[in-house]
């Protein structure tokens, strides 16, 4: 594991693993608990999507989801809430724009979201839908 990597990347990707997934290919992955909303993590080409969703008037609402750029190190997107996204990072003509104090932000704030899903039992839990 590079130190370089971010936090909820070491631990979806020993999440995928345990699971038999390949964090490199497009995936879905939704884990139910008692107690805790489900857990999703979803790669669709180069967005990988980690976090929370619930339902309101058929609706589903982010609560919180962090969406990143894969790679062999995973790069900061945004951090989407039911309130509104923080955007971290954007393309314009084709070059990575970022901004620096969201980057910070987005990289504290799933440093929170990696422990709370190590510490919640999530790395345990086997009760999936693919």
């Amino acid at each position: 594991m590079s130190k370089n990597r971010m936090e909820i990347q070491n631990i979806v990707e020993k999440i995928l693993a345990k699971h038999n997934i390949d964090s490199t290919k497009d995936f879905y992955l939704k884990l139910k608990m008692p107690a805790y909303m489900d857990l999703v993590l979803e790669r669709n080409g180069d967005i990988i999507l980690v976090g929370h969703y619930r339902e309101e008037n058929g609706d589903l609402i982010s609560d919180p989801v962090l969406a990143m750029e894969g790679g062999e190190i995973w790069s900061p997107v945004r951090i989407e809430l039911w309130c509104g996204d923080t955007i971290c990072a954007f393309y314009k003509n084709e070059k990575r724009m970022i901004y620096p104090e969201r980057i910070k932000e987005f990289k504290v704030f799933q440093r929170m979201f990696g422990r709370n899903i190590r510490e919640q039992g999530w790395l345990e839990n086997e009760r999936i839908k693919k």
